[in-house]
């Protein structure tokens, strides 16, 4: 038979059991919010997928196809097709970048139009002729200017070089060694065009992203957009702040003392050097939701402590029935939180699931014990709690501190009201 002064400790132990078992709850939660989460890409690829994805502008690019003549031991000669990237020496990309929000059903997608201007310097073609070994020029069978972007459905006009309407880019099918790219090339192997001042405009669409490739000797880019949340991305941080205001300019300078060179085979290499531009959507509550489920032993936890002491002090009836009941209620206010944050935003979502499920809650408390103090002091201590934990993820880097030691707080405080729980007999 269980000795009288036994009970406690038991009843704790049981308590803590069932904390455990209710995180079998969890796992479902977090099924639920990946879902909503696939959903969400599925609407937002469907957006992109007929305006314009991310972007990464490769090029322009010099691209000469030449053939070697090896001589083989038997006498014979063997001659190979070689082709050759040639990488600017300089390149200034300049212009601005305007900015949309499309919704569609729960969700929206950053949209943006670009217009660019790219100058490029490269060398002359017998100055490449030389860097082969070739004799010159008369050596490359094709010579093209090449240029990308990694959505070619993004492109809204036809592009001049150097401002010239016989000089244009057209889609190259010859160029299929690289065919994620669909390359567009203008050829320059007979034509009268300076190689050292070469510009054209860029008139793109795309969403979320912009990219840009430090693969010559300079590179410099210097774009405004009208977007306030912008993450940099890439291997190359900007001159500018990130924290910028609308209508700044984001700046690059980036010099390679030895440029970046390659073929079409190798050209996908060259991603290794991107940077640019991302446009944030601050509603991201899903991250918010599936870190505040991370928390769920903590509230449960806490809030089963503050029953225990509760039933031990103040002499209450709670069976564990009733803590059961609670901790459901703890749990589904994580499905209440998503729900809520698919229509109202993150912030609103939380005031409204922390104040139903802490009435809910205090009402029930106050059902069991008839006595006003006491459902008081359990709603004061729950929005305590609920107020710490939006507090802890609004924070990033300083969340690992402050965590902690709200932590070390509330278990101190639990060891001082524990030692009003007599959970042995006292010695005669």
């Amino acid at each position: 038979m269980i000795k009288e002064n036994q009970k406690p400790m038991i009843k704790g132990l049981i308590i803590a059991v069932l904390s455990l078992m209710l995180l079998i709850t969890l796992p479902f939660i977090s099924s639920l919010i990946s879902e909503r989460e696939v959903f969400q890409e599925e609407v937002t690829s469907e957006i992109t997928s007929k305006w314009g994805q991310n972007q990464t502008l490769f090029g322009p690019f010099i691209y000469v196809e030449y053939t070697t003549v090896h001589p083989t031991e038997d006498g014979k000669v063997l001659r190979q097709k070689q082709s050759y990237i040639q990488v600017p020496n300089k390149q200034d990309f300049t212009g601005d970048i305007k900015t949309q929000v499309k919704k569609r059903s729960l969700y929206e997608v950053t949209l943006y139009n670009t217009n660019l201007f790219i100058n490029a310097s490269f060398p002359t073609l017998d100055e490449l002729a030389t860097k082969l070994n070739l004799i010159d020029k008369e050596a490359f069978s094709s010579a093209k200017i090449i240029f990308s972007v990694s959505d070619s459905k993004g492109f809204t006009q036809e592009i001049f070089i150097n401002k010239n309407s016989k000089q244009f880019f057209e889609q190259d099918r010859n160029l299929m060694a690289a065919p994620a790219y669909n390359f567009l090339s203008y050829d320059i192997l007979d034509k009268d065009i300076n190689l050292e001042e070469i510009s054209f405009p860029i008139l793109l669409k795309g969403s979320t992203e912009l990219n840009f490739l430090a693969t010559a000797k300079q590179t410099n880019v210097n774009i405004k957009s009208d977007y306030k949340d912008i993450k940099y991305v890439g291997n190359y941080l900007p001159e500018t702040d990130e924290k910028q205001t609308i209508n700044e300019n984001s700046k690059w300078t980036i010099y390679q003392s030895i440029p970046i060179n390659s073929n079409l085979e190798t050209i996908h290499q060259l991603q290794d050097y991107s940077f640019g531009l991302k446009f944030l959507q601050m509603n991201d509550f899903y991250s918010k939701v599936n870190r505040a489920t991370k928390y769920a032993l903590l509230f449960i936890g806490l809030t089963f402590a503050t029953f225990f002491f509760m039933e031990n002090i103040k002499n209450l009836a709670i069976n564990l029935l009733h803590y059961t009941l609670v901790g459901l209620a703890l749990c589904i206010n994580f499905v209440l939180l998503l729900s809520f944050a698919e229509y109202l935003g993150f912030t609103i979502a939380y005031a409204i699931s922390a104040s139903a499920t802490i009435l809910l809650i205090t009402s029930f408390i106050y059902g069991l014990s008839k006595n006003r103090r006491i459902a008081m002091t359990i709603f004061g201590l729950l929005a305590a709690l609920y107020a710490f934990l939006f507090f802890l993820l609004q924070l990033k880097e300083a969340a690992l501190i402050v965590g902690s030691l709200g932590l070390f707080t509330i278990l101190a405080i639990l060891m001082y009201f524990s030692r009003r729980i007599k959970f042995s007999s006292e010695k005669e």
